[in-house]
């Protein structure tokens, strides 16, 4: 059984490489938990630690949705959102332009 210890999601390609099935991942910095769910997804033991107590119980409500089968996930193929430009939240408020 292999212990690893991640410190961001983005380093997900590495458990998957350097774990199996049942091996234990920690993250040290688990926020709301997206390592420690992608962890439990693909078969591995997850833990985590987090300071801030309002992401820990944001992790333990994700965590519960994945389990129940509730949590809405992106599936892998699809591509991660592009933004045009156009949307209202991407564009700078009238009072703030210059005049």
């Amino acid at each position: 059984m292999n212990f690893l210890v991640i410190s961001a999601p983005g380093e997900l390609a590495g458990v998957l490489a350097l774990t199996g099935e049942d091996d234990r991942v920690f993250d040290p910095y688990a926020g709301v938990g997206s390592s420690l769910i992608a962890a439990v997804k693909n078969s591995r033991r997850a833990m985590g630690s987090e300071k801030e107590s309002d992401y820990v119980s944001i992790a333990r409500e994700r965590i519960v949705s994945f389990l129940n089968g509730t949590l809405r996930l992106r599936p892998m193929e699809k591509p991660v959102h592009e933004p045009t430009g156009r949307e209202r939240v991407s564009q700078i408020p009238l009072e703030w332009r210059d005049k």
